[in-house]
């Protein structure tokens, strides 16, 4: 990605700018639709845990500007604005899924962060879903790849932002139907939230049959331009001062404060839950398969020993497991001895880990010879004194070999 040019602090005066549920944007009224939609639970499909394909169309029904696209079939990313608040609704973590899969998989809203959303005034609701957007979520909550940098979604922003002029800009039939502007998911939502918050206005007209979003012009907002240049100034500010993305909300607060006064709580992530006990992993190297016994107090260094050991492998090569936390980011935690690693698996206990029961986890061995295997969480039993963990309970098929031997070669 090019480096985008300095960011100017802003000159005009966001205090005239009141904030409330009719604007700017239809951001807290849209959210509260979905807020109000997923109350009660909705099924959930895929291991991203997006809203199923028979929900979208009502739930867009309820939005202050409903899409009504013309597809046969569309799927959560044919609406990009839900596709937009579904990603606050999980990088808040007020949105948690539960299950796994077309069957048993559901969305859900977790009390206490709802609870906290509640007790936020309208202002202090539109920053904590700015920085939720701009700070905390990743397009992986989506399925959609990516970088792994807390702020890429930001500069996604800028450059989307920077690509329209002053002026603003109009779209023709023709440029509507090669998708030549909008031509990828992350644009399509990014222009939603940007709506959304009220930072750019969108006009659309009716989409064809098979369109979604039929996107005729764009155009800056004075609001939005002067909110827009104050983040990506504190995000230079950040960089050049080292700082690295706390977990908190409120990162943002002291640069808006003088204009938003009403701005003084935040969402707060609630500590990580250790669950105690013992744990059965079922680990799967294709066909192969062992049952692993293993305490909650282990690290998952110990568990990775575990399972190269019940695979007869030597062990003497690097490792990671990645999992999914619960706002949908993916993450990795390597072997002690990768430098860089942003977590090690000594320092992760294996009662912290945010997997339900049936959920898996890839645990690779070897990055040059790529060993994957499948680590899934069958059940978390009471712990057992007779019990010697970790332990092998159960092995099914003949494990392969970890090397070649001289005579393949």
């Amino acid at each position: 990605m090019p480096n985008p040019k300095p960011v100017p602090l802003p000159s005009g005066n966001l205090a005239t700018q009141h904030i409330d549920k009719s604007g700017p944007g239809t951001i807290l009224a849209d959210f509260e639709v979905l807020l109000d939609f997923v109350a009660a639970g909705v099924r959930s499909t895929g291991k991203h845990h997006l809203l199923a394909m028979d929900q979208l169309r009502e739930l867009d029904a309820r939005m202050t500007m409903s899409l009504r696209p013309r597809l046969a079939q569309p799927q959560q990313r044919s609406f990009p604005h839900i596709n937009g608040l579904y990603l606050l609704l999980r990088a808040t973590q007020i949105g948690i899924p539960e299950g796994q899969g077309k069957s048993n998989g559901r969305l859900t809203l977790d009390p206490i962060m709802c609870q906290q959303w509640r007790q936020l005034n309208p202002t202090e609701q539109y920053f904590n879903l700015l920085e939720a957007w701009l700070r905390k979520s990743s397009w992986e909550a989506i399925g959609l790849h990516s970088s792994g940098r807390f702020d890429y979604l930001a500069m996604e922003v800028r450059m989307l932002w920077e690509s329209i002029p002053q002026a603003g800009r109009s779209f023709s039939k023709n440029e509507q139907v090669r998708g030549e502007f909008l031509h990828s998911v992350q644009q399509s939502t990014t222009l939603a939230l940007l709506e959304l918050f009220g930072l750019m206005t969108v006009e659309r007209e009716r989409p064809a049959k098979g369109q979604n979003w039929c996107v005729t012009n764009i155009c800056h907002t004075p609001f939005g331009d002067e909110l827009l240049s104050t983040v990506f100034h504190e995000i230079q500010r950040s960089h050049l001062a080292a700082e690295q993305c706390a977990s908190d909300f409120g990162a943002w607060q002291p640069a808006f404060q003088s204009s938003f006064p009403q701005w003084s709580n935040n969402l707060k992530f609630a500590e990580p839950e250790f669950r105690a006990g013992t744990y059965y992993f079922k680990v799967s190297l294709g066909s192969p398969w062992r049952r692993i016994a293993i305490s909650a107090e282990s690290s998952l260094d110990e568990l990775a020993a575990c399972i190269i050991g019940a695979f007869d492998f030597e062990g003497d090569q690097l490792y990671a497991f990645q999992f999914v936390e619960r706002d949908g980011q993916k993450l990795t935690v390597e072997h002690p001895r990768v430098g860089d690693a942003e977590l090690h698996t000594d320092e992760i206990v294996v009662g912290y880990l945010p997997l339900q029961e049936g959920a898996s986890m890839p645990f690779q061995y070897n990055i040059g010879a790529d060993w994957r295997f499948n680590v899934q969480l069958e059940k978390i039993a009471p712990a057992d004194p007779k019990l010697s963990l970790p332990v092998v309970v159960e092995a099914h098929g003949e494990a392969p070999l970890e090397y070649a031997s001289d005579d393949e070669w």
